[in-house]
């Protein structure tokens, strides 16, 4: 065995000196960097300018009711589930001892006296994704059950005694009648968070985003379970959690006096960009491959917030025939292309410094279009934190600073 291993090894020994011997050709002998240039380009031939559109923020981690930073937020909504578990309300072998909802905040302050009402509609009154405040205008909850403020607040802790969170739990038996019907075709199970008095109260508490069912909006239901073993009566007492499907607070600017001479962008307020630059056929040589290209946007400093991340999308089409920076409009007017070329980058050092090189280099090579960018805040941020771009510093100033490379020859 041990001669056959030795000469399988110098078989293949052999064998890779001959595919060696044959594939090997004189290697080529040139210089190919002498006709290549590297050259720098900066434009400062850059326009941005303010649009408004009514926030949604169905994909913000948090849900809000109250005021804070002079923006209001009258209520949020909920929209729970279709489960089997609502059939628990008409099985004679099972007996519901109590029904919760709850919800969870990372404040450690609240109290029953200082939270909010809860609402139940058997109606569908928001559309995650699309609603907005401009459509509720006159709206009210006339009509709607009103449970009151939460029957009990809960402080929780972990296992080391930290706290780990606040849970705030309705009872809401008296509307398993409703949460149950299975004879109303388009039975859409509702709730509504808001304050019954115009004051100064606020309120932060975890959307569906935020986590994986833990601190999920949720309904509880409790109950004992009668069955038989073995000719034994056997109760079990357990509970089944019915989770939240779409949540949305409604931030409401119709009372918002928007700024008109300073460059922002905030969630909360629907504050957005558009950036345009001057990019002609001609800017570089032809053939010319771009090495580096980034789009830089200066901070102001005193209104600057933490981990506040940009996306910036290339536009694909524009409907906004003229976008101001005083209407509101429903919907974006910007439509982008989105992938590759969209990214989202957080703020280092005062400035937005974003790598656009791919965009530039199909601009370049007309693959692309050049109808400038939108600029928004990412969907994560908070939306009560702004920031503010610096637009008429010389020092300073908007630019964008490419590095290329081409052939001299050319």
């Amino acid at each position: 065995m041990k001669t056959l291993y030795l000469f399988s090894r110098i078989i293949l020994t052999i064998y890779v000196l001959v595919l060696s011997f044959n594939c090997s050709e004189e290697p080529i002998s040139a210089n190919l960097d002498h006709n290549l240039m590297i050259d720098t380009l900066t434009i400062t031939e850059i326009s941005l300018s303010n649009y408004n559109v009514a926030p949604n923020l169905a994909t913000n981690e948090r849900l809000y009711v109250g005021s804070k930073d002079g923006i209001n937020i009258p209520y949020s909504f909920f929209k729970m589930a279709a489960s089997n578990y609502w059939l628990y309300h008409y099985d004679s072998l099972i007996t519901i001892d109590s029904v919760c909802f709850k919800l969870y905040s990372n404040d450690s302050m609240l109290a029953i006296g200082t939270s909010p009402n809860l609402f139940f509609s058997p109606d569908s009154f928001f559309n995650e994704n699309l609603s907005t405040y401009l459509d509720y205008d006159g709206f009210n909850t006339e009509g709607w059950h009103d449970m009151g403020p939460p029957d009990s607040v809960v402080i929780g802790s972990d296992t080391n005694s930290f706290y780990a969170s606040t849970e705030l739990n309705w009872r809401i038996d008296s509307l398993m009648n409703f949460l149950a019907d299975t004879l109303d075709s388009n039975l859409n199970r509702t709730f509504l968070l808001k304050y019954v008095n115009n004051d100064s109260n606020f309120i932060e508490l975890y959307s569906e985003e935020a986590t994986i069912e833990e601190k999920d909006p949720k309904i509880i239901i409790y109950y004992r379970q009668t069955s038989f073993l073995n000719d034994s009566l056997i109760i079990d007492t357990t509970f089944k959690p019915i989770y939240g499907n779409g949540d949305l607070s409604i931030f409401d600017l119709s009372t918002v006096n928007f700024p008109t001479d300073d460059l922002i962008l905030s969630n909360g307020l629907g504050k957005r960009a558009v950036c345009s630059f001057s990019f002609p056929e001609d800017i570089m040589p032809e053939g010319a491959i771009i090495r580096k290209g980034n789009l830089i946007l200066s901070i102001d400093s005193t209104a600057i917030s933490s981990n506040f991340n940009i996306i910036i999308d290339p536009i694909e089409s524009d409907t906004s025939v003229s976008a101001d920076s005083v209407s509101v409009y429903m919907e974006d007017p910007y439509n982008t292309i989105g992938y590759p070329y969209r990214l989202s980058k957080e703020i280092e050092n005062n400035k937005y410094n974003v790598a656009i090189k791919n965009f530039l280099q199909n601009i370049f090579m007309g693959n692309e279009k050049n109808l400038g960018f939108k600029i928004v805040a990412d969907e994560k941020n908070n939306p009560f934190e702004s920031i503010r771009f610096i637009m008429n510093d010389p020092i300073k100033p908007p630019k964008i600073e490419i590095v290329y490379v081409y052939n001299k020859e050319d």
